[in-house]
């Protein structure tokens, strides 16, 4: 290190998405890599973008990410920045307990607004001495998702607005200014063009490759993949006086593939299993019947969500795409755990008035193989399945061309009035993304409910009253 030099060193993670075991190869690693480097007389630290976790891990949706933060924590994680993973999925609600539960600061500068916190938990910047007259300065922002914060009453900056404002708070302050962002490798390169000022971004969310980086003018964006596959490295030379960086690299190291697990990460592992284990152990209710479950054909479980979602929000008709529910239910006593293995969706109930034809060409599309036979991430190894219906008696030809599927359609009593307007109950997951079969304007939608999830839909419906399997079966019927 040359005199008057600061030589600083970041480690970077982002979108690990809880691939636990290559997680704790990689902190072994880190952790050996990380000592080499302070041997060596460097500032080293180990900052996350962001989806560290994910709801595929059944204590982590269990916990809806509460109990995750001891393993980043385990680590020897010095900052993270929120990504997508816990606070749209579960809701920012769920986001500020597991903000309570870390040990280590969690960045959210978009969650400000004149300074002034929207979300509790969160924190817009984090500053580390780097001696008496220079520090490190981090800011960085959650995912820019307008349209769903503005379901919980949120109205964001614009990010490279965002960015600007917090880089011109920490303008006084000598010293490298980094960008944790899990916005996207785009959404970086406007940022980093829009506000120049900036040393390093260091980005998530679009699992992007870097492995030397990319230099947007004079700020450096970094990026390691996806999957604890790769160890972000981000080197700085600091003038130790002025606080002005001298030089920045960026690299990427492999994991090797031989590498052992890191014994305090397994142990925060177990950990957190066990919470999981006891609130997934809690009985929900006693079946006398199993609720059986069938992607391409109507099945109990399938109707039952059709009805619950229908009771919840007050409709005449429910729909739910069948690939929501990935196994039945047994006879006996339900748990919380076996609720959550057949319905770990994060899909949330919405109330939309939709006219008869609308639901009819919805029926239409949720038949066809192409749609039904489809598998997209947000169904986590499911396929969509077809439409689950409630409040509904559908004669149809299964043979028929697409399009052309339905010969008879019931709301109750009464045939479908394709142009009368019905409440319709159903998720997100039926108008939104891969596989939706409801072509819904934004108009129509009369409610939706967040942070509330298919699966708590379905719990608190058991508990009111179990269901009889005689009223769960003939609403599709064969012409």
């Amino acid at each position: 290190m040359a005199r008057g030099t600061l030589s600083v060193t970041i480690l970077h993670t982002n979108d690990m998405h809880a691939d636990l075991p290559a997680m704790s190869r990689l902190s072994a690693f880190l952790r050996q890599l990380r000592a080499e480097l302070q041997a060596e007389g460097r500032r080293v630290f180990y900052f996350d973008a962001g989806d560290a976790a994910d709801r595929r891990v059944q204590w982590i949706s269990a916990t809806k990410g509460a109990a995750f933060p001891q393993v980043l924590a385990a680590m020897g994680c010095d900052l993270q920045t929120l990504g997508n993973g816990i606070s749209v999925t579960y809701g920012l609600q769920a986001a500020s307990a597991m903000a309570d539960r870390a040990d280590f600061p969690i960045l959210a500068a978009n969650f400000f607004q004149d300074g002034e916190p929207l979300v509790p938990g969160f924190i817009p910047f984090q500053v580390f001495e780097l001696n008496d007259q220079v520090s490190l300065k981090v800011s960085g922002q959650a995912p820019y998702a307008p349209r769903i914060y503005s379901l919980f009453g949120l109205s964001l900056d614009h990010y490279v607005d965002c960015a600007r404002e917090w880089a011109q708070r920490l303008d006084g302050l000598p010293g490298p200014l980094v960008m944790v962002n899990h916005l996207g490798l785009r959404e970086d390169h406007e940022v980093a063009s829009g506000v120049p000022e900036i040393d390093v971004i260091i980005g998530g969310h679009s699992h992007s490759m870097l492995p030397e980086g990319e230099f947007a003018g004079d700020v450096l964006i970094a990026q390691a993949g996806q999957y604890a596959g790769y160890l972000g490295r981000v080197d700085l030379e600091v003038d130790a006086h002025t606080g002005k960086v001298l030089s920045k690299t960026a690299r990427l190291a492999g994991i090797p593939a031989d590498q052992e697990p890191d014994p305090l990460v397994e142990a925060a592992i177990a950990r957190a299993e066990e919470e999981a284990r006891q609130v997934l152990a809690q009985p929900v209710v006693r079946l006398p019947e199993a609720l059986e479950a069938n992607f391409f054909a109507e099945s109990a479980l399938g109707n039952f969500a059709a009805d619950a979602l229908r009771r919840r929000m007050d409709a005449e008709i429910g729909l739910v795409a069948s690939g929501l529910l990935h196994k039945g239910l047994p006879a006996g006593v339900l748990t919380l755990g076996q609720l959550n293995e057949a319905c770990f969706t994060t899909a949330n109930p919405m109330l939309s008035l939709l006219s008869g034809q609308q639901v009819l060409e919805g029926l239409e599309k949720g038949l066809k193989e192409e749609n039904a036979h489809a598998y997209y991430k947000s169904y986590r190894g499911s396929p969509v399945g077809i439409p689950q219906v409630s409040g509904l008696r559908v004669i149809c030809n299964a043979d028929a061309p697409d399009g052309k599927k339905i010969k008879e359609l019931w709301v109750g009593e009464n045939p479908v009035d394709v142009g009368r307007l019905y409440r319709v109950a159903h998720t997100d997951a039926e108008c939104e993304g891969g596989g939706a079969f409801l072509e819904i304007e934004e108009s129509q939608v009369l409610r939706t409910e967040v942070p509330t999830i298919l699966r708590e839909v379905l719990e608190e419906d058991l508990r009111r009253g179990i269901p009889r399997l005689s009223d769960l079966r003939g609403r599709w019927v064969k012409a």
